[in-house]
């Protein structure tokens, strides 16, 4: 299963114009038609996906994503450990993974305020709105997928950490005003 970002951009504006905002952010767009998601957004609206293979580890929908800390108390109990130097052990091996989950979700803030930058980008360059979907896909990612439910942001409103809490599966529609 891997993680694809869909980028919806008005049909108006032109792909230079877009592919030169992901350009200068390091990533590209790839031309992408989904009948079922073309369906769903009407006409006007072309989709682009944000990477040549998958958006695995993007920060976007990312939030619900953390992983959770699980201590190796009993292993070591097997093993014959006092109880004494398993709360060594769980305390430093706790402080460990919270420091590995800071650096993560530093990564994610970066990665997140880069995809605000481009919406920005995108929207000064004359679009509207523009939608992000992020959506795990088990199969390719033109078959038939349902209709997304949809949500509309402002994007003065919206924030890095919004876009590392959007819901994933849900066609985000990031307006001007």
């Amino acid at each position: 299963m891997c993680t694809f970002i869909t980028v919806f951009l008005p049909s108006a504006l032109p792909h230079d114009v877009a592919a030169a905002v992901f350009t200068r952010s390091g990533r590209r767009l790839f031309a992408h038609q989904s009948p079922s998601l073309q369906a769903a957004t009407g006409p006007g609206w072309r989709q682009w996906l944000s990477a040549t293979h998958c958006d695995c580890g993007t920060a976007l929908a990312s939030a619900s994503a953390e992983a959770a800390w699980k201590g190796d108390a009993e292993r070591w109990r097997r093993k014959g450990w006092g109880e004494a130097k398993i709360a060594r052990a769980l305390a430093e091996q706790l402080a460990r993974h919270m420091q590995d989950q800071q650096v993560r979700r530093d990564e994610a803030l970066g990665d997140a305020s880069q995809w605000l930058q481009r919406i920005d980008a995108l929207l000064q360059a004359g679009a509207a709105r523009v939608g992000l979907l992020v959506r795990d896909y088990d199969g390719s990612v033109s078959a038939r997928q349902p209709k997304p439910p949809e949500c509309r942001w402002s994007r003065p409103r919206l924030a890095a950490a919004d876009l590392m809490a959007l819901a994933p599966g849900t066609l985000h529609w990031i307006e001007r005003s």
